[in-house]
């Protein structure tokens, strides 16, 4: 028995007043660097004429020295090390923590000096590693923009399907833009990989155990048509974009560090623990709520009629935990009720599943 209908075609909703328990995350940990002291030895002058002979050959043979130094710099030049001019990368896998980001400079070593390393920080907005106090829920009022997105016809062949969540994607990238821009969050697009059959999908997270999945190490979503469609609706292309929804929500967890906060919970709880397999389930239903964002806020945007709207929240009741896995997602109701609360709701904080009774996340 699927709930009732909500009401369909108003605007996004007025702000809902529940407020958010004080208290923010720690700023990241500052760059590391240690730069041991310099001692360079004491000069040992000669005495009388002898002492001062063997001073100016010292002389001239330091300074031929550096000259032949310096051809040889020149010529190497093409060949240092790019790392000490290319930009920081940072890959925020599901198994650990990113490390920061050094580079050093090569000197020529005169003496028992060393040089320190030198750390660069990243510009821009930065991920921010927390879960029930991240700053994506500070604002009660943040949604995302109602948009009209035109998609292409939906198939279960790979170019087509890719075509049709391309289009998605499109509209998503700039719901998401603008809002992790208002929270000081960075953005970027996520890859797409398309195919039939699962078996025909690899990442650098491994083979694909499901029909859809998001891989962080290389923030693609990758996405199978074979068993995507359940048809326990009238519209298949609704279930299809619903799920690739869902995966976008986990996009949006990598993007700003819900995901690795999460791992991080669920690494040191023990995965297949109590609280390693609550933790997931929060994480999965938290991006079933994110989808539901989407397809309420495009459908306000005249993308599609509000039958078709939930139609895709019905198929997520047909989603979720069954008999013979690990409850790692949710049951099926509670997977419908998540993103039926980001479809009628449309607020970040209406996601935040890390604040909400465990009985709500089961």
């Amino acid at each position: 028995m699927y709930p009732p209908q909500p009401p369909y075609g108003r605007p996004v909703p007025p702000a809902y007043g529940r407020p958010l328990p004080p208290g923010y995350p720690r700023p990241l940990p500052p760059p590391y660097g240690y730069a041991p002291p310099g001692y360079p030895p004491p000069r040992r002058g000669g005495g009388g004429w002898f002492g001062s002979l063997l001073t100016v050959l010292t002389v001239c043979g330091i300074v031929g020295a550096l000259l032949v130094a310096a051809v040889s710099l020149s010529e190497d030049s093409s060949k240092r090390d790019v790392a000490t001019t290319s930009p920081p990368s940072f890959t925020y896998s599901s198994s650990a923590t990113p490390a920061p980001t050094t580079t050093s400079r090569t000197t020529v070593r005169t003496s028992a000096r060393t040089t320190a390393p030198t750390t660069t920080k990243p510009a821009g907005p930065q991920p921010v590693i927390a879960l029930g106090q991240h700053p994506l829920f500070r604002d009660n009022s943040a949604f995302l923009p109602n948009m009209d997105c035109d998609l292409p016809r939906w198939s279960t062949d790979a170019a087509t399907a890719k075509a049709f969540f391309a289009a998605a994607q499109g509209c998503l990238d700039q719901m998401w833009r603008t809002n992790l821009a208002a929270a000081n969050l960075p953005f970027r697009s996520p890859g797409l990989e398309v195919a039939v059959n699962p078996s025909e999908l690899s990442s650098p997270c491994g083979g694909a155990t499901s029909d859809a999945f998001y891989c962080s190490a290389s923030s693609t979503i990758y996405m199978s048509t074979a068993g995507l469609v359940l048809h326990n609706t009238p519209y298949p292309p609704m279930e299809a974009l619903s799920v690739y929804a869902h995966e976008y929500g986990h996009h949006v967890q990598g993007l700003t560090g819900l995901l690795q906060a999460s791992s991080n919970q669920r690494r040191e709880q023990g995965a297949t623990s109590v609280g390693g397999l609550e933790t997931s389930r929060r994480m999965e239903l938290q991006a079933s709520c994110f989808g539901g964002m989407y397809i309420g806020s495009a459908e306000a945007g005249g993308s599609w009629t509000s039958q078709e709207g939930y139609a895709a929240v019905k198929h997520n009741y047909n989603r979720g935990d069954g008999n013979g896995r690990h409850r790692d997602h949710g049951t099926p109701e509670h997977n419908g009720n998540w993103y039926n609360q980001g479809y009628s709701k449309n607020r970040n904080f209406e996601c935040n599943t890390w604040l909400s009774p465990a009985d709500e996340v089961s």
